[in-house]
Formats: structure tokens, sequence, C-alpha cells
């Protein structure tokens, strides 16, 4: 369990990024952080399969960086709640680490809100987690990365 302001939660889920070696599951309100956003992004440079799940209304404000992890190559998708929002704030690093609290992956939780955030290995946990990951990303649509790959010539059959 780790607190904010200033407790070092965006530390902690930094290390733990960078420590990963398969796959990271993100579902949350709000993402406007570019520490952890960089983290991703290095992650899936690394080969992490990443996937994003965001509340679609939350996303559309100017501070969340969506768009910037579609560019950097991250699957995100949105979820469009009637009369409702995707209020969940929970990361699962390899299918072995649960987090999850009151903490957003923002600079507001990091450094001006009063957070927590609960780090476990919890197997009944991560597995009820997993699930409801899963079960919301169906529900979405995938999202186009407005960043288009560079063409491979080689693989067009140009020389």
């Amino acid at each position: 369990m780790v607190f904010s302001p200033k407790g070092g939660i965006s530390k902690e889920l930094a290390r733990l990024i960078k420590a990963a070696k398969t796959d990271i599951l993100v579902a949350a309100y709000a993402f406007s952080s570019k520490y952890l956003g960089q983290a991703l992004s290095a992650a899936l440079k690394r080969g992490i399969k990443i996937r994003v799940l965001l509340d679609g209304d939350n996303a559309r404000k100017s501070y969340s960086i969506d768009e910037w992890l579609v560019g950097e190559g991250i699957a995100v998708r949105f979820i469009e709640i009637k009369r409702g929002s995707l209020h969940h704030k929970f990361m699962l690093i390899d299918g072995k680490i649960l987090i999850t609290g009151s903490y957003n992956f923002t600079n507001e939780s990091e450094f001006r809100n009063h957070e927590a955030a609960i780090f476990t290995n919890h197997k009944g946990l991560i597995q009820s987690f997993a699930t409801e990951f899963e079960r919301l990303w169906s529900q979405c649509t995938p999202t186009e990365s407005p960043v288009q790959p560079p063409i491979d010539a080689e693989a067009a059959g140009s020389s």
C-alpha cells in the first residue's frame, strides 16, 4: 500500500512497468501522466504487449494523453457508458501483480490528491480484475493509430 500525494506511487509503477516480461493491462478513468505514458511506451518497444482501456468522455478532455499513447503504438480502447463512467483505476502486470485503488494515472494523483494504491499478487483478485478487463475490452471498438507505421519497402516488393 502506498499513499499520495508525493508518496512515490508513480515511481513504483514505472519500476514495475520496466520489469514487465509479457503484458500490461490498464483500465482507468483518467490517464494524463506523461511519466507513466513514457514508461509504457518504453515497455512496448521492449516487446511487452500493452492494452489501455479508458473512459471515453474523460479521454476527450484536453489533459488526457490518450492520443499520444495511440501515436506511440499502444493499443487503446475507449468505453462509452450512458449515465455513468468507467471509474476503474487498475493495472495488471504479467498477470502476476495488480495495482488498484483511488489513484488515477495523473500528475494530480501523484502530487496533489490524497490517494491510495494497493499493490498485490493475490491470485484471486488478479483473476477477477483480468476477467473484468477482458469483459470491458471486448465491448469496445479498436482505435486506429493517427500515426501510420513506416512501410517496409523490402516486404512490399520494392528494392
